[in-house]
């Protein structure tokens, strides 16, 4: 009855530690009262065999409660760990809002590979490309960003994805002197996402950052022109004016170049005319008649 009892105390182990300290507790109790009967047992030999039976039958119920106890403490820790994968994907999240960056783009990548056919995949791969694009890492952004756009084309957050692209290189503007390839791909991005999705929240910033972009444009063309104009190259320089009053008429540069372009054109009009001048003195120099050599004295004819 006994052995019965111990065997029907190790099916609810799987319930949790409680139900495996009932076990051993259970456990405890045969194996003392095994003991006694032992001890009984031993004062006469004729009941040696029994000793050894009973001995056999306590291993036993050992193996018994200590495989219950290992297996409802194992079932019950999978139990504990076994997230959905919203939990998953919040725990990650968790992550990214903490700025612990390198390890929620390990979490959403490891989501990617556990759940590649939930529902909070795409939302992953988008907060990857969030994670590399908050620490700095912007070129693998856009890459993240524009493979996004590629794999889910026709999802709610694509506008959010353009915007980022267009943000990413924003953040990589150099200064005035610098190439402006950046901003030239800033501009494209939210130019797109203005035309194409007037209706997203982002497309109001967008619009502000253009602006800023199309500023920043200007006076780096005025940056040269005027680099050109100190330089007397008056030409050069009033192409890049010239260039801005049509390319970026609201720079609110105009004030500024106007002056600037009239004496472009005048020191263009004077080096004109001095070229002019010089023209006609070599002209005059090639009319005039050959100085005739002296003649010799002593020479006859």
């Amino acid at each position: 009855m006994l052995l019965a009892k111990i065997t029907y105390s190790i099916i609810p182990a799987k319930a949790g530690i409680q139900n495996c300290l009932k076990i051993l507790d259970s456990g405890s109790r045969f194996a003392l009262c095994a003991m006694r009967c032992r001890a009984s047992l031993t004062r006469n030999d004729s009941f040696l065999w029994k000793g050894k039976i009973l001995k056999k039958i306590i291993g036993l119920g050992l193996i018994l409660i200590l495989a219950g106890f290992f297996s409802g403490c194992g079932w019950w820790a999978k139990k504990e760990h076994e997230l959905t994968p919203k939990e998953r994907y919040d725990n990650a999240l968790k992550l990214l809002n903490k700025k612990k960056y390198e390890q929620a783009t390990e979490a959403f990548r490891k989501f990617k590979e556990e759940f590649p056919l939930s529902h909070y995949t795409p939302l992953a791969e988008l907060r990857i490309a969030d994670a590399l694009f908050f620490d700095k890492n912007y070129a693998e952004a856009i890459v993240q960003y524009e493979d996004f756009k590629k794999l889910h084309p026709l999802h709610s957050e694509v506008p959010y994805a353009i915007y980022q692209i267009g943000l990413s290189h924003f953040k990589q503007i150099g200064t005035l002197d610098r190439d402006q390839t950046e901003t030239e791909k800033a501009i494209e991005q939210f130019r797109y996402l203005v035309e194409n999705f007037p209706q997203s929240p982002h497309t109001a910033e967008a619009k502000k950052k253009m602006q800023y972009c199309q500023l920043q444009l200007a006076e780096h063309e005025f940056y040269i022109g005027h680099f050109y104009y100190r330089m007397k190259k008056y030409k050069a320089a009033l192409g890049r004016f010239e260039g801005i009053l049509q390319k970026y008429p609201d720079s609110g540069l105009g004030k500024k170049i106007k002056p600037l372009v009239e004496k472009c054109r005048a020191g263009i009009a004077k080096e004109e005319e001095n070229r002019k001048k010089k023209e006609t003195q070599e002209e005059k120099k090639k009319k005039l008649p050959k100085e005739i050599s002296p003649v010799r004295q002593g020479s006859t004819f």
